[in-house]
This record gives structure tokens, C-alpha cells and sequence, in this order.
């Protein structure tokens, strides 16, 4: 019996390196040209083709492997340049969010930038699509980080394109490791012991807003938080090796408008340090609840998101025919 979960996992990873591979090769780099005669058409092409096939991983999970996606909170604008924080329970936190953004809203899912770590760019096949993305690859060195994050910004600004950057603030998933040198960096600094996520690095937090903000490129801030109330699948290698998958899901979305947020670098600081207490007090209740109730409490004014979703064709139909009668209301 254990050989079809082993094989559940083989077959999920070599699906996703397979198309993004051929995918690569046959979709994007025939357009590569593009970046230079016409990047803003470039755009159109690889953000299209990249949300299209973001749809097979999401559907994936979410009707074959039977992962449930439980979201609550305020919706995601894809119409507005915005900065997506979330803490870095596992490894995997950002590939399970595609299925977030596609029950908010499907269009989400060609207009979310990621940063991740450097290496990853070199992944044959996914790398070489995550390139093509425009996905932010950070070094974790702040002269060479901040070059790039400036550098991307404006691309985002001057291709006319309203993008929502994910960026963890935390810097890396939660580890033993990581969080063992979280608990050493708060014992210096006089601060928390955290049991649930890991102290931000703010320095960085700081920057990416007030790039953002000097490029005219940010209207809100969206804080998720993520957690798994049964199983916890930390790395790739899990689904790899044994085929597992988390049961459930869960994500929480708050939004913040940019003028309610400090202007100075100081005063980000401090924002972002208080918002990871409240997401620490918010996990610590969340896990101390039973497995089958464990659940985000409402903060605010919250809409829940179905756990199914309904079929991706269907769902850009129904906005297709909903933009159609917004347009005729107007005429």
C-alpha cells in the first residue's frame, strides 16, 4: 500500500517538471525576443502563459490529490500593485497560495510575482520559467538584494503592468535550524520567544516598501497567514519520497492600505514586528484547538471563501459574463 503514495508523489513532481520544461522551451522561448523589441507584449505572453500553467499544480492538489483550501479574509486585488507578506511555515507555503489566489480570484495567478531564493532560477525547466515570469531572486546579501529589488520595481513600473509581489518577510521557512537562530537573534535583542513563526527581517521589509512607494507602485499590503491544522509537509522531498500531502490549508488574508502604514523606516519596523505578534497570537490559538476545529477567528470584517472551488473554465466564464453586464450598465 505504501508504493501508491510513493508513486502519488513521483508522478505530482514529475508532471510539474515535465510541462514547465517542455513548457519552456515551446511556449516562452520562442517569444524571448520580444524582451527587447516589445516588452510590454512580452509581458502579456509569458504572464498568460505562466497563470495558464499555474492552474495544473492548483487543480492538482485541489481535485486529485483532495488537499483542502480553506481561505477567510478580505480580498486580493489583481487590478492594483500591492506587497503579498506571509510567514514561512514550510517550504511549499507558496505553491499551496496559487490555489488561494484562484478561488479569490483566477486572474491572480498571472499577476503574482514571488521572490525567492537565488539558486532556484537555475532549475532547469521551472527556473528557466520563473525567469520568464519576472519572479525576484534574492541572494540574501542587502547591497546585491536591494540593486535587484530596485531594479525589478521599476520593470514592473515601466512595462504598465499591476503586479502583487509575495515576499517573506522571515526570509526562510520554519525549521528546526531557522528557528533555533530566531530564538538566538531574540535573546540578543531582548525580544519574544516565538514558537509559531520567525522573527521578520525588517531591514529588507523596508526597503521593498519604500522602493515601492517611490516608484508609485504600491497601494496595499496584504498580510496571510498560513497554517496546517493536521499534517505538515515541510519540503518537496516529502511528496517526493513518501507522497505525502497536507490535508488542509488554511490562509488568512488582512489588508492594509499604504497610508495606513508608518512612513519612515523605523516606524515599518515596528509595524511589521507588531503584526508578527498578532500572527504569532493568532497561530498559538489556531493550534491550540482541536485538529477538526482548528480554524482562523474573524479579526475584522471577513468573507470566507469556498473550499471548492468551481471548474477554472467555468470560473472565467461566469467573470467573463459579469464584466459583460458591468459594461452594458455603463453604456
Amino acid at each position: 500500500m505504501m508504493a501508491v503514495p510513493k508513486l502519488t508523489g513521483l508522478f505530482f513532481w514529475l508532471l510539474l517538471f515535465l510541462s514547465s520544461f517542455l513548457g519552456s522551451i515551446f511556449l516562452l522561448f520562442p517569444f524571448i525576443p520580444l524582451v527587447y523589441f516589445a516588452p510590454c507584449v512580452w509581458r502579456t505572453i509569458a504572464d498568460c502563459f505562466i497563470g495558464y500553467w499555474l492552474f495544473l499544480p492548483s487543480s492538482l492538489c485541489d481535485y486529485i490529490l483532495g488537499v483542502k483550501f480553506h481561505i477567510t479574509g478580505d480580498m486580493i486585488s489583481c487590478s492594483e500593485p500591492a506587497l503579498i507578506i506571509m510567514n514561512h511555515r514550510t517550504r511549499l507555503d507558496w505553491m499551496f497560495f496559487w490555489n488561494a489566489l484562484y478561488k479569490m480570484d483566477p486572474w491572480l495567478l498571472t499577476t503574482e510575482k514571488i521572490s525567492l531564493k537565488q539558486p532556484l532560477k537555475c532549475i532547469p525547466g521551472a527556473g528557466w520559467a520563473m525567469q520568464c515570469a519576472a519572479y525576484l531572486f534574492l541572494e540574501r546579501n542587502y547591497k546585491s538584494d536591494a540593486d535587484t529589488i530596485n531594479d525589478m520595481i521599476t520593470y514592473y513600473k515601466d512595462v504598465g503592468r499591476h503586479y502583487q509581489i509575495l515576499l517573506f518577510p522571515e526570509g526562510t521557512d520554519h525549521s528546526k535550524r531557522a528557528a533555533k537562530r530566531s530564538d538566538e537573534f531574540a535573546m540578543q535583542r531582548g525580544l519574544p520567544i516565538y514558537h509559531f513563526v520567525l522573527h521578520p527581517r525588517t531591514k529588507g521589509f523596508s526597503y521593498m516598501i519604500q522602493v515601492m512607494r517611490q516608484k508609485s507602485y504600491l497601494k496595499n499590503v496584504y498580510d496571510i497567514t498560513v497554517g496546517y491544522p493536521d499534517e505538515i509537509v515541510s519540503s518537496e522531498l516529502e511528496i517526493l519520497q513518501n507522497g505525502r500531502f497536507p490535508h488542509a490549508v488554511h490562509f488568512d488574508v488582512k489588508k492594509y492600505n499604504e497610508n495606513d502604514l508608518p512612513k519612515d523606516n523605523c516606524g515599518l519596523a515596528n509595524w511589521i514586528n507588531k503584526i508578527w505578534r498578532e500572527k504569532e497570537n493568532r497561530l498559538e490559538n489556531f493550534y491550540k484547538a482541536d485538529v477538526s476545529h482548528r480554524q482562523f477567528l474573524p479579526c475584522s470584517e471577513k468573507e470566507k471563501w469556498p473550499v471548492h472551488t468551481a471548474g477554472i473554465a467555468l470560473q472565467l466564464f461566469k467573470q467573463q459574463q459579469q464584466q459583460q453586464q458591468m459594461n452594458q450598465k455603463f453604456e
